[in-house]
Protein backbone atom coordinates (compact mmCIF):
# COMPACT_ATOMS: atom_id res chain seq x y z
CA UNK A 1 0.00 0.00 0.00
CA UNK A 2 1.04 3.38 -1.02
CA UNK A 3 1.58 6.00 1.65
CA UNK A 4 1.16 9.42 0.44
CA UNK A 5 3.72 11.88 2.91
CA UNK A 6 2.58 14.08 5.30
CA UNK A 7 3.71 17.29 4.18
CA UNK A 8 1.57 16.75 1.35
CA UNK A 9 -1.44 16.54 3.44
CA UNK A 10 -0.13 19.77 5.66
CA UNK A 11 0.30 21.91 2.79
CA UNK A 12 -3.05 21.04 1.35
CA UNK A 13 -4.60 21.82 4.91
CA UNK A 14 -2.81 24.97 4.88
CA UNK A 15 -2.95 26.38 1.56
CA UNK A 16 -6.85 25.33 1.62
CA UNK A 17 -7.62 26.75 5.33
CA UNK A 18 -6.17 30.05 4.40
CA UNK A 19 -7.34 30.55 1.11
CA UNK A 20 -10.42 32.51 2.16
CA UNK A 21 -11.87 34.01 5.90
CA UNK A 22 -15.04 31.82 6.38
CA UNK A 23 -18.60 33.65 6.50
CA UNK A 24 -21.34 31.48 8.68
CA UNK A 25 -24.67 32.28 8.19
CA UNK A 26 -26.09 33.34 11.18
CA UNK A 27 -27.19 36.74 10.51
CA UNK A 28 -24.66 38.29 11.91
CA UNK A 29 -22.82 40.34 9.80
CA UNK A 30 -19.66 40.41 11.55
CA UNK A 31 -17.77 37.91 9.73
CA UNK A 32 -18.03 40.34 6.67
CA UNK A 33 -15.47 42.73 8.36
CA UNK A 34 -17.72 45.97 8.19
CA UNK A 35 -17.58 49.33 8.77
CA UNK A 36 -19.90 50.44 11.18
CA UNK A 37 -19.79 54.26 9.75
CA UNK A 38 -19.15 53.43 6.29
CA UNK A 39 -20.64 50.46 5.40
CA UNK A 40 -17.82 49.32 3.60
CA UNK A 41 -16.01 45.68 3.43
CA UNK A 42 -12.79 45.27 4.05
CA UNK A 43 -13.13 41.12 3.77
CA UNK A 44 -11.08 40.39 0.03
CA UNK A 45 -13.27 39.36 -2.61
CA UNK A 46 -16.78 41.09 -1.55
CA UNK A 47 -18.08 43.29 -4.07
CA UNK A 48 -20.97 46.01 -2.39
CA UNK A 49 -23.43 48.24 -3.22
CA UNK A 50 -24.03 51.20 -0.23
CA UNK A 51 -26.50 53.36 -0.05
CA UNK A 52 -28.00 54.34 3.20
CA UNK A 53 -30.23 57.10 3.08
CA UNK A 54 -30.51 59.50 6.25
CA UNK A 55 -33.31 61.91 7.34
CA UNK A 56 -36.11 62.40 9.67
CA UNK A 57 -39.96 60.85 9.10
CA UNK A 58 -40.96 59.08 6.42
CA UNK A 59 -38.59 60.32 3.90
CA UNK A 60 -37.63 59.76 0.11
CA UNK A 61 -35.85 56.72 -0.79
CA UNK A 62 -35.90 56.22 -4.90
CA UNK A 63 -38.69 55.74 -6.27
CA UNK A 64 -41.05 55.64 -3.25
CA UNK A 65 -41.35 57.23 0.22
CA UNK A 66 -40.96 55.41 4.11
CA UNK A 67 -37.90 56.29 5.71
CA UNK A 68 -35.69 54.28 7.53
CA UNK A 69 -38.56 51.41 7.87
CA UNK A 70 -38.35 50.69 3.96
CA UNK A 71 -34.49 51.91 3.42
CA UNK A 72 -32.42 49.04 1.82
CA UNK A 73 -28.95 50.10 2.73
CA UNK A 74 -26.19 47.53 1.77
CA UNK A 75 -26.15 44.59 -0.24
CA UNK A 76 -23.11 42.57 -0.07
CA UNK A 77 -21.98 40.02 -2.48
CA UNK A 78 -19.13 37.12 -2.67
CA UNK A 79 -17.94 33.57 -3.77
CA UNK A 80 -16.51 30.99 -1.45
CA UNK A 81 -15.87 27.69 -1.30
CA UNK A 82 -18.25 26.30 -4.00
CA UNK A 83 -20.96 28.90 -3.08
CA UNK A 84 -22.24 32.46 -3.19
CA UNK A 85 -22.76 34.30 -0.64
CA UNK A 86 -25.40 37.19 -0.01
CA UNK A 87 -25.76 39.64 2.76
CA UNK A 88 -27.87 42.49 3.06
CA UNK A 89 -28.49 45.26 5.70
CA UNK A 90 -32.19 47.37 5.60
CA UNK A 91 -34.13 49.58 7.82
CA UNK A 92 -36.95 47.17 7.03
CA UNK A 93 -38.32 44.66 9.55
CA UNK A 94 -38.70 40.93 8.41
CA UNK A 95 -41.70 40.54 10.07
CA UNK A 96 -43.00 43.36 8.84
CA UNK A 97 -46.82 41.86 7.60
CA UNK A 98 -48.23 42.65 4.11
CA UNK A 99 -50.88 45.18 4.40
CA UNK A 100 -51.48 46.89 1.33
CA UNK A 101 -54.60 49.06 2.50
CA UNK A 102 -53.01 50.31 5.50
CA UNK A 103 -50.03 51.42 3.37
CA UNK A 104 -47.77 48.46 5.04
CA UNK A 105 -45.55 46.51 2.72
CA UNK A 106 -43.74 42.92 3.68
CA UNK A 107 -40.18 42.22 2.69
CA UNK A 108 -39.41 40.89 -1.43
CA UNK A 109 -37.58 38.07 -2.20
CA UNK A 110 -33.80 37.78 -3.42
CA UNK A 111 -33.94 37.88 -7.34
CA UNK A 112 -30.65 36.83 -9.35
CA UNK A 113 -30.38 38.24 -13.30
CA UNK A 114 -28.33 36.07 -15.56
CA UNK A 115 -26.57 38.76 -17.49
CA UNK A 116 -27.79 41.97 -16.38
CA UNK A 117 -30.50 42.73 -18.69
CA UNK A 118 -33.48 43.21 -16.22
CA UNK A 119 -34.84 39.73 -16.60
CA UNK A 120 -34.76 37.77 -13.37
CA UNK A 121 -34.18 33.72 -13.85
CA UNK A 122 -33.62 33.30 -10.34
CA UNK A 123 -35.46 33.43 -7.36
CA UNK A 124 -34.73 32.65 -3.70
CA UNK A 125 -37.38 32.76 -1.35
CA UNK A 126 -36.61 33.72 2.45
CA UNK A 127 -39.37 35.22 4.15
CA UNK A 128 -43.33 35.32 2.76
CA UNK A 129 -43.80 32.00 1.31
CA UNK A 130 -45.98 31.25 -1.30
CA UNK A 131 -48.58 28.71 -2.07
CA UNK A 132 -47.13 25.63 -2.25
CA UNK A 133 -43.86 26.81 -1.71
CA UNK A 134 -40.64 26.25 0.28
CA UNK A 135 -38.67 28.77 2.58
CA UNK A 136 -35.57 28.76 1.32
CA UNK A 137 -36.43 27.53 -2.32
CA UNK A 138 -34.36 28.29 -4.70
CA UNK A 139 -36.56 28.69 -7.93
CA UNK A 140 -35.91 28.88 -11.64
CA UNK A 141 -38.88 29.94 -13.61
CA UNK A 142 -39.74 32.44 -11.19
CA UNK A 143 -42.97 34.20 -11.39
CA UNK A 144 -42.54 37.59 -9.88
CA UNK A 145 -45.15 39.90 -7.97
CA UNK A 146 -43.94 43.71 -8.43
CA UNK A 147 -44.35 46.97 -6.78
CA UNK A 148 -46.59 50.02 -6.91
CA UNK A 149 -44.21 52.05 -9.65
CA UNK A 150 -43.40 52.38 -13.26
CA UNK A 151 -40.07 52.87 -14.89
CA UNK A 152 -40.31 56.72 -14.54
CA UNK A 153 -41.05 56.01 -11.06
CA UNK A 154 -44.62 57.25 -11.04
CA UNK A 155 -46.96 55.42 -8.74
CA UNK A 156 -49.30 52.92 -10.51
CA UNK A 157 -51.99 50.01 -9.97
CA UNK A 158 -52.03 49.25 -13.40
CA UNK A 159 -49.99 45.64 -14.18
CA UNK A 160 -49.37 46.68 -17.41
CA UNK A 161 -47.03 49.30 -16.89
CA UNK A 162 -45.13 48.61 -13.37
CA UNK A 163 -41.61 48.40 -13.54
CA UNK A 164 -41.20 44.76 -14.09
CA UNK A 165 -37.08 45.84 -13.54
CA UNK A 166 -37.93 45.31 -9.61
CA UNK A 167 -39.25 42.02 -9.20
CA UNK A 168 -40.74 42.07 -5.03
CA UNK A 169 -41.75 38.77 -3.97
CA UNK A 170 -42.13 35.19 -5.57
CA UNK A 171 -45.15 33.99 -6.56
CA UNK A 172 -44.02 30.68 -8.18
CA UNK A 173 -41.87 28.91 -10.09
CA UNK A 174 -39.15 25.90 -10.63
CA UNK A 175 -38.11 24.54 -7.26
CA UNK A 176 -34.17 23.57 -7.81
CA UNK A 177 -32.47 23.58 -4.30
CA UNK A 178 -32.58 24.96 -0.69
CA UNK A 179 -30.19 28.13 0.10
CA UNK A 180 -28.94 28.61 3.84
CA UNK A 181 -29.95 31.59 4.98
CA UNK A 182 -30.34 33.62 8.11
CA UNK A 183 -32.29 37.01 9.43
CA UNK A 184 -32.43 39.31 12.16
CA UNK A 185 -35.71 40.55 13.81
CA UNK A 186 -34.44 42.51 16.53
CA UNK A 187 -33.33 46.04 15.33
CA UNK A 188 -29.97 46.55 16.13
CA UNK A 189 -28.08 49.81 16.30
CA UNK A 190 -25.02 51.99 15.98
CA UNK A 191 -24.63 51.90 12.55
CA UNK A 192 -24.28 54.33 9.43
CA UNK A 193 -24.20 58.61 10.65
CA UNK A 194 -27.60 57.96 12.01
CA UNK A 195 -26.34 56.05 14.94
CA UNK A 196 -29.81 55.47 16.68
CA UNK A 197 -31.49 54.15 13.05
CA UNK A 198 -32.57 50.55 13.31
CA UNK A 199 -31.31 47.76 11.17
CA UNK A 200 -31.98 44.57 10.58
CA UNK A 201 -29.69 42.01 8.60
CA UNK A 202 -30.24 38.70 6.04
CA UNK A 203 -27.52 36.39 5.07
CA UNK A 204 -27.94 33.81 2.48
CA UNK A 205 -25.74 31.16 0.77
CA UNK A 206 -26.02 28.87 -1.91
CA UNK A 207 -24.28 26.01 -4.30
CA UNK A 208 -23.18 27.70 -7.63
CA UNK A 209 -24.61 24.19 -8.85
CA UNK A 210 -27.64 25.54 -8.32
CA UNK A 211 -27.02 28.60 -10.39
CA UNK A 212 -25.84 26.78 -13.57
CA UNK A 213 -28.80 24.61 -13.24
CA UNK A 214 -30.76 27.94 -13.51
CA UNK A 215 -28.29 28.45 -17.14
CA UNK A 216 -25.92 30.72 -15.31
CA UNK A 217 -22.81 30.41 -17.68
CA UNK A 218 -20.20 31.98 -15.14
CA UNK A 219 -20.81 35.35 -16.75
CA UNK A 220 -21.82 38.96 -14.65
CA UNK A 221 -25.29 38.45 -12.71
CA UNK A 222 -26.67 40.70 -10.53
CA UNK A 223 -28.94 39.97 -7.41
CA UNK A 224 -31.24 42.45 -6.16
CA UNK A 225 -33.88 43.27 -2.95
CA UNK A 226 -36.49 45.26 -2.79
CA UNK A 227 -40.17 44.98 -0.18
CA UNK A 228 -43.38 44.57 -2.11
CA UNK A 229 -44.05 48.06 -2.61
CA UNK A 230 -40.56 48.44 -4.12
CA UNK A 231 -40.12 51.96 -2.51
CA UNK A 232 -36.60 51.29 -2.32
CA UNK A 233 -34.57 48.73 -4.19
CA UNK A 234 -31.15 47.46 -4.19
CA UNK A 235 -28.53 45.47 -6.55
CA UNK A 236 -24.98 44.26 -5.72
CA UNK A 237 -22.96 42.68 -8.75
CA UNK A 238 -21.00 39.93 -6.84
CA UNK A 239 -17.93 39.97 -9.33
CA UNK A 240 -15.95 38.00 -11.97
CA UNK A 241 -16.16 34.41 -10.57
CA UNK A 242 -12.52 32.45 -10.67
CA UNK A 243 -11.54 29.17 -9.53
CA UNK A 244 -10.37 29.62 -5.76
CA UNK A 245 -6.52 29.49 -5.08
CA UNK A 246 -7.46 26.74 -2.41
CA UNK A 247 -8.81 24.16 -4.81
CA UNK A 248 -5.96 24.81 -7.29
CA UNK A 249 -3.43 24.67 -4.90
CA UNK A 250 -5.19 20.94 -3.78
CA UNK A 251 -5.36 19.48 -6.74
CA UNK A 252 -1.52 20.74 -7.39
CA UNK A 253 -0.64 19.23 -4.24
CA UNK A 254 -2.36 15.91 -5.34
CA UNK A 255 -0.35 16.09 -8.52
CA UNK A 256 3.08 16.10 -6.69
CA UNK A 257 1.87 13.59 -4.26
CA UNK A 258 0.80 11.21 -7.54
CA UNK A 259 3.94 11.78 -8.75
CA UNK A 260 6.15 10.84 -5.73
CA UNK A 261 4.13 7.99 -5.14
CA UNK A 262 4.90 6.73 -9.02
CA UNK A 263 8.65 7.71 -8.17
CA UNK A 264 8.79 5.71 -5.16
CA UNK A 265 7.30 2.68 -6.97
CA UNK A 266 10.31 2.79 -9.56
CA UNK A 267 13.27 3.03 -7.17
CA UNK A 268 14.76 -0.10 -6.22
CA UNK A 269 13.72 -1.80 -2.60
Amino acid sequence: MRTVPFSAFAIAATVSGSAFAGIVVDGNLADWQINKTTWVSSLAGVHSTIEDSTGSGAYYLNPGYGGQAYDAEAMYATFRDGKLFIALATGHNPLTVNNPNGNVYAAGDFAIDFGKDGTYELGINVVNNFTGGVLGGIYGSPIWAYGLWDAAGNETHNAASVDKTHPTSLLGGSLLGLATYSYTTTGATGYGSQKNDTHYFYEVSLDLDVLRKAGWDGGAFDIHWTQNCANDNILVDPGQYVPEPGSLALAGVGMIGLLGGGLRRRSPR
